[in-house]
């Protein structure tokens, strides 16, 4: 059975080349194809880990888009967030439309705006993007994926992140010459936001909670070929190979083994305009205490500029930047595999992580590590509302249960990261809950396993 990967951005590689999803198709036989647009790195750092799997590479090519297909596809992109607001009572949802900047990219907003309000329910969603794919398939980039796709003639074409439009060409291409095709859903908060422009004959899902999602947001796909694999995003957690003694990290990293790691994980300047002076304010609260060490690691995508004021302010701060391989564009990003392991390591042997809403609560409740949520204002005047985000759809997996501890002001830091490193219990006693509501790790398979399972079974 030969296998085609199709990987659209850089942000896939850590789930899908560096796991161990590669070497147990191998082991199973199947025959591995990477189509790609990355940097050649990628493959040379995936080799590394596993020398005795070389996979075959394509490179995948991004074409001009048909502007009216753009247009009309972002025209559903907004219907589906209003449809979506209306089915969660949630307002939130709509935050998730995000102008574009320029002024041929304002004019187009505009126009898929007065469009996308036309579309007011399902059915109509639907027959646009029926349309949409018939415009798709007189365009240039799929006659050259069909092309692409009769060299490789996988049996199977499995596309690692939903979002990317160029890869819904190629997905479109290789269903209409019989090839199955499936899909993964790559992050927790990604169905409310209705953007699925890949579609596939399946779809593999984090939970139960995920798939729940995919029925309310996309009645049209059958349940039927919706599984639930979990996500080889936290499979690294489970490898004891990777972690390092306390001593031999705080070595690496300059840090004292003697004192107790708060982790401040920075956000993007999206999601958390105002991170820089929440920094801030863990420093200058925790300044005075020589038990406790601050370690930053920032976003990967947007590394650490807007917080150097404060780096230069308090030097006791230790610096974690994350290895990744800068690109021309968010997509065009990925991590060293090196930056897996260190990840692992702090939340390891950090006694908790700090920050704005950010998935880093659920990589340190792999290690059963408290998360802090930050939930105060720093300006009331600026436009950007931190009670707002926490509104947001995928926070609804908390309803009912205490999964993270809540600073609710800047003098509630210091006792609340007191609380997580002396008695972690009572700081969001519901997070092992929560991790298991979001990520399906009922059957003690990794989801590296299930995913391979999945792949080689229904070819």
């Amino acid at each position: 059975m030969k296998i085609c990967f199709l990987i659209p951005d850089g942000v896939g590689i850590r789930n899908y080349l560096y796991s161990p999803i590669l070497p147990l198709l191998a082991d199973k036989g199947a025959e591995v194809v990477v189509w790609h647009g990355l940097n050649p790195e990628v493959i040379d750092q995936a080799k590394k880990l596993n020398p005795s799997v070389a996979p075959k590479e394509f490179p995948f090519q991004n074409y001009r888009e048909d502007p009216v297909a753009q247009i009309l596809r972002d025209s559903v992109g907004f219907a589906r967030l209003v449809v979506n607001s209306k089915l969660t009572k949630n307002p939130t949802i709509l935050d998730n439309w995000l102008p574009k900047k320029t002024r041929k990219g304002k004019v187009s907003n505009v126009l898929a705006k007065s469009m996308g309000k036309m579309l007011s329910n399902f059915r109509q969603i639907e027959a646009m993007e029926a349309y949409i794919d018939q415009r798709y398939r007189k365009s240039q980039a799929y006659h050259k994926y069909k092309e692409e796709l009769k060299q490789m003639m996988p049996d199977m074409l499995f596309c690692t992140h939903q979002r990317i439009p160029h890869a819904g060409i190629a997905m479109l291409a290789a269903r209409d010459m019989g090839i199955k095709t499936a899909v993964a859903i790559f992050s927790w908060d990604n169905l409310p936001k209705g953007r699925l422009p890949v579609r596939g004959d399946h779809f593999l899902v984090w939970s139960k909670y995920m798939k729940d999602e995919m029925a309310l947001y996309f009645p049209d796909i059958d349940q039927r070929n919706v599984t639930i694999v979990g996500t080889p995003q936290f499979d690294f957690y489970r490898n004891r190979d990777l972690l390092e003694g306390r001593e031999d990290f705080a070595r690496k990293h300059n840090l004292s083994p003697s004192k107790s790691w708060i982790c401040f994980s920075g956000d993007d300047s999206l999601t958390s305009p105002r991170d820089a002076s929440y920094l801030r304010d863990l420093a200058e609260r925790l300044k005075h205490r020589e038990d406790i060490q601050i370690l930053f690691r920032p976003v990967p995508v947007e590394g650490h500029h807007r917080y150097q004021d404060v780096l230069n302010q308090y030097p006791q701060i230790v610096l974690m930047t994350p290895k990744w391989k800068h690109g021309n564009g968010w997509n065009a990003f990925f991590p060293y595999f090196e930056d897996v392991a260190i990840l692992m390591n702090l939340a390891k042997h950090c006694s908790t992580v700090v920050n704005v809403g950010s998935t880093m609560a659920l990589d340190f409740s792999q290690y059963d590590k408290p998360g802090l949520y930050i939930n105060y204002c720093i300006d009331p005047k600026h436009p950007w509302d931190i009670k707002r985000t926490y509104q947001f759809q995928h926070f609804r997996t908390m309803d009912g249960i205490d999964p993270v501890g809540w600073i609710n002001s800047a003098e509630e830091i210091e006792p609340k990261i007191d609380l997580a490193i002396h008695h972690p219990e009572k700081v969001g006693p519901d997070r092992l809950k929560w991790r298991d509501k979001i990520v399906f790790d009922g059957d003690g398979l990794l989801a590296s396993d299930r995913i391979v399972n999945w792949l080689v079974n229904n070819r």
